[in-house]
């Protein structure tokens, strides 16, 4: 219910910046219209290779002149002449999020854009950022606009989404400017601003049973301090088997086993997993967990945990579906350190007879 009203939010805010872009579209439409009509005909191309020339620069699929919202019954923008804050002004960034042409050129642009100019557009998008990065055009803009963003401005973005990212990232847009955040932050101010919106289970959960939010959460695993992981682990212990049997839980999961480097954490999600054993790895998602698990633990102390757990139950989850594939990785490994043993033993057996 609460991702089905999420979609309906996210919906309305995209249809709502649209609605701007295109009303700003009408009104440039109508002043070009106005201009065209007051147009001298000697203002005219005069020849045919003088008209040719127009209709290529304004068919170009890379120049600088967008033909708008088609070739039919679009209008030029010359975007070219235009100076950087005229380039970025609030007007043509929203134009450009119904044009993917035209947001092409900008996110080229902010490559080789002054400092002043990412501040003058910060400053022109200020209130509306969570609307820019759920656009579909309007997350490419705003990730190339965090990645050349400096600290100061990164915090300035980050403020304005602070206490909403957790349901931000859930959108199928919104999760890549959000990513990118996480992965440019740098310093306790820009991750305690991250961890507001997710601040509680529900907040943390949501996002990591969600197709687009799974990504939000492994990339917060890998990159936050380690001393502010406190809210991650409790959430994280607690909410093992609902993770562990979900398809992005999972992942999510695994990522947070990965990047944890507190044993005693470690030691109570094992403790977990080895009580729920039977459910988790008999269930479609939760047996690929147990699998890279045991492939990655085996040659250690918490490996043997799970091979107990295997040898006591292997009965009951060779006859299920899911569960089969755990004792049959279970064998192959258990064959191949046997084949290791006999390897070693002939090879010593081969020194002594040749001494």
């Amino acid at each position: 219910m609460l991702t089905i009203i999420l979609l309906i939010k996210n919906k309305k805010e995209q249809m709502s910046i649209e609605k701007q872009a295109n009303n700003l579209v009408d009104k440039i439409k109508e002043t070009s219209k106005n201009e065209e009509n007051n147009k001298n005909k000697s203002n005219l191309p005069k020849n045919k290779n003088e008209k040719e020339l127009l209709k290529d620069k304004t068919n170009n699929k890379f120049g600088p002149f967008l033909k708008y919202p088609n070739q039919n019954n679009g209008y030029i923008l010359d975007l070219e002449s235009m100076d950087e804050k005229e380039l970025f002004s609030k007007n043509n960034i929203f134009i450009s999020f119904i044009n993917q042409r035209m947001t092409k050129y900008l996110q080229k642009s902010l490559i080789n854009a002054s400092k002043e100019t990412i501040d003058y557009i910060l400053d022109e998008l200020k209130g509306t950022f969570r609307e820019v990065i759920k656009n579909k055009n309007g997350n490419y803009f705003c990730s190339n606009l965090i990645k050349v963003s400096n600290k100061i401005n990164r915090v300035k973005i980050l403020t304005e989404l602070s206490g909403f990212l957790n349901e931000d990232c859930t959108d199928q847009f919104g999760t890549y400017p959000i990513q990118n955040l996480i992965e440019l932050a740098s310093g306790e101010d820009e991750f305690n601003l991250l961890l507001i919106s997710f601040n509680d289970s529900d907040k943390i959960l949501i996002p990591a049973l969600n197709a687009n939010g799974t990504f939000v959460i492994q990339k917060l695993i890998k990159h936050i301090p380690e001393n502010l992981r406190t809210q991650f682990n409790n959430i994280f212990v607690n909410f093992v088997s609902i993770l562990a049997r979900d398809t992005y839980g999972a992942y999510a999961l695994e990522k947070f086993i990965q990047y944890t480097k507190n044993d005693q954490i470690q030691k109570q999600i094992l403790n977990t997993i080895m009580n729920d054993f039977i459910n988790i790895s008999t269930n479609k998602n939760g047996n690929y967990l147990i699998q890279n698990l045991l492939e990655k633990w085996w040659n250690n102390k918490k490996g043997e945990n799970l091979k107990k757990v295997i040898n006591s139950k292997f009965s009951i989850l060779s006859k299920n579906v899911y569960s089969y594939y755990v004792c049959a990785l279970y064998i192959r490994l258990s064959k191949s350190d046997q084949q290791k043993e006999t390897d070693k033993t002939t090879i010593n057996i081969s020194k002594k007879n040749h001494k």
